[in-house]
């Protein structure tokens, strides 16, 4: 039976509402910025104005699903300060939006959250029976989604992975209130991070963003090609520890695979086969979404149809 669902992805940067179908067809889309310095009250009320919109539209409206960084107890639906969201301190997200709306509301993770859709619709559907996919968001985060045997990891209590809190060196830029994390290295946000960090002189104080740097780098800045190569470097790094510690079918990374485009997933791959076990290198898959600017909307249905 194809349903009518309502999807709410909320980020750091921007928010979107959108009404879809139970096949992966959105019908009717809201977005906007998320100013997230405003704080969870602002954010939530706009978030609820939208919705209540497109429900005034779709009636017929069955459930919802919301996508959102974390630290967060899904079982709960209660968000635990992401470090995009200031101000998410015990927010119990399922609780509101169940009471504002009158319907009830599925909470996931963002990256887990676009791994069941990747998995539902798109790359999931060359990998065979119960495949294990894991999704990196490589976007104002880095989180990644687990789907272990077509289901989705968490913790005994709801928690979800936190892979960018890891520290991958005792040096490094500040992200997730840790020096060296994954989140300062492998984020997109990371990019002018890492670009301030190794390269003070020239960037300590106004450090170039994304489109800038790849630009640099594009046309051969020294400088910018090195930030870029160590972005690449440990990007590759985690997807070789996750692909020895999980030996998953398959890799799909996110914003950056497609806003920095072949030039950098090739760099990605060549730390990945370096350090991976050549086995578990050669059995993974490390590819861009093939949803490409589908995803975030569908990953948010797909949330909705979650059992």
């Amino acid at each position: 039976m194809n349903q009518l669902l309502l999807g709410l992805d909320i980020g750091g940067t921007k928010c979107a509402a959108l009404v879809g179908t139970s096949q992966g067809e959105v019908l009717d889309r809201r977005a906007w910025p998320s100013e997230a310095q405003q704080g969870p009250e602002m954010m939530l009320q706009t978030i609820v104005e939208h919705a209540r919109d497109l429900l005034f539209e779709h009636p017929k409206v069955v459930g919802v699903g919301v996508a959102i960084g974390g630290p967060l107890d899904c079982a709960k639906g209660v968000i635990h300060s992401p470090p995009n969201l200031p101000g998410w301190d015990g927010i119990e997200l399922k609780a509101l939006l169940a009471n504002a709306l009158g319907l009830p509301v599925r909470v996931e993770h963002d990256a887990a959250a676009c791994a069941l859709a990747e998995t539902r619709w798109g790359l999931g559907r060359e990998l065979g029976d119960s495949p294990t996919l894991i999704y990196l968001t490589c976007g104002t985060g880095f989180g990644a989604g687990l789907i272990l045997h077509d289901k989705v990891w968490h913790g005994r209590n709801g928690q979800t992975p936190e892979i960018g809190h890891i520290r991958l060196s005792e040096d490094g830029p500040v992200a997730f209130g840790k020096k060296g994390s994954a989140e300062a290295f492998c984020a997109g946000a990371s990019l002018p991070r890492i670009a301030a960090w190794r390269y003070p002189e020239r960037w300590k104080d106004h450090p170039p963003q994304g489109p800038q740097l790849n630009d640099l780098w594009k046309a051969g800045d020294a400088e910018a090609t090195a930030v870029v190569e160590l972005h690449a470097a440990m990007t590759g790094r985690v997807c070789a520890i996750l692909a020895d510690l999980l030996i998953p079918d398959a890799i799909v990374l996110g914003s950056l695979a497609m806003h920095l485009g072949f030039d950098w997933l090739t760099l990605v791959r060549q730390t990945f086969i370096d350090e991976a076990l050549p086995a578990n290198a050669a059995a993974c898959r490390l590819e861009p979404s093939q949803l490409g600017q589908r995803l975030q909307d569908l990953s948010s249905l797909a949330v909705a149809l979650t059992p």
